[in-house]
């Protein structure tokens, strides 16, 4: 198993660390780390990722991505205020952008000399964050899903391993096995998996408050199912508690956002409303040893936030403590 570091290729994250990709390979040696899950996106070229070993790379995620796949003017024009802005965020219109858009991305994973891809497997509009009513459900999205992945990948005989990434939205969710099994047949790349995100997991389960329940859920949903063990080779390794911010936080958010009409508004309390949900903590606590202990996975990955190169250590630290392999 190779443990990684979750870090996205950007001069502001090198400048925080200080020398580059350099000072991130001192690190990484120092805390016996294999290399790192990267993410590129079209705003970083991978061929100037120097000295470090990008293994993992992880593919942009368009949370409403399925009103561009279905050329839903109405949404687009409702999410972005005109098609203009959404031809601009997307760098093009339409079902094609989005093949050609992943296209570029395997590629890139190609350039890097990726070992696995991951894929973000949902679909949430940006007015439906906040509530549960979602104008498409589990199957329309895993469906929509299949038909994007089998066209940008279409006639690929060989590449990196595909991961595809569970979330708290209609997708992906990992709350049904034989949905999920037949998800992942239906796509025509041979060499996939899942990556397991124990935060996205987390957050199918409102009333989880602490280890001891994530331990709990994580052996009720996967460790109980023979079919997801099988495919699981990766985990995002992180944690996250919004109980008190949905009891303390969450109301005002909701008020703020059906009373805000600018779009750059609405979006910082968005935003503000997934890192409180999506906490990306360290996992702090013995229990991932048990876990592990029970998983046969090829990749852990390191995905915590840190706001300077102090907290990444100290985190590192604090990681490298809890786990015993």
């Amino acid at each position: 198993m190779k443990k990684l570091l979750s870090f996205i290729a950007s001069d502001s994250y090198l400048e925080q660390i200080g020398d580059g990709w350099n000072e991130l390979d001192k690190i990484l040696q120092e805390y016996q780390l294999d290399g790192i899950e990267t993410m590129t996106g079209g705003f970083y070229n991978p061929e100037n990722i120097e000295t470090v070993k990008p293994i993992g790379h992880h593919l942009l995620y368009f949370p409403s991505w399925l009103h561009m796949w279905l050329e839903d003017k109405e949404e687009l024009i409702k999410e972005f205020e005109s098609l203009e802005k959404a031809v601009e965020v997307y760098g093009g219109w339409g079902r094609q952008r989005l093949i050609d858009f992943y296209k570029n991305e395997f590629l890139d994973s190609i350039k890097m000399g990726a070992e696995y891809m991951v894929f973000h497997v949902a679909h949430v509009g940006l007015d439906e964050i906040f509530g549960d009513n979602f104008k498409y459900g589990n199957k329309e999205v895993l469906s929509y899903t299949v038909e994007l992945l089998n066209e940008a990948f279409k006639g690929v005989k060989d590449g990196p391993i595909l991961l595809l990434e569970n979330l708290w939205w209609p997708g992906m969710d990992l709350l049904d096995e034989i949905e999920t099994k037949e998800f992942l047949d239906q796509i025509n790349y041979s060499n996939k998996g899942i990556m397991l995100d124990i935060s996205h997991l987390t957050l199918t389960d409102k009333n989880i408050k602490n280890f001891e329940t994530v331990e709990k859920y994580i052996g009720k949903i996967i460790l109980n199912s023979p079919i997801l063990k099988k495919h699981i080779r990766g985990i995002h390794l992180n944690a996250t508690f919004p109980f008190l911010y949905r009891k303390n936080k969450l109301e005002t958010n909701q008020k703020k956002i059906t009373v805000t009409k600018n779009r750059m508004d609405r979006y910082g309390i968005i935003i503000d409303h997934i890192t409180n949900l999506d906490s990306h903590e360290i996992y702090n606590d013995n229990s991932i040893n048990r876990i592990l202990e029970k998983l046969d996975i090829e990749y852990l990955v390191y995905e915590f936030k840190w706001k300077d190169k102090n907290q990444l250590l100290e985190n590192l630290k604090n990681q490298n403590k809890v786990l015993l392999i």
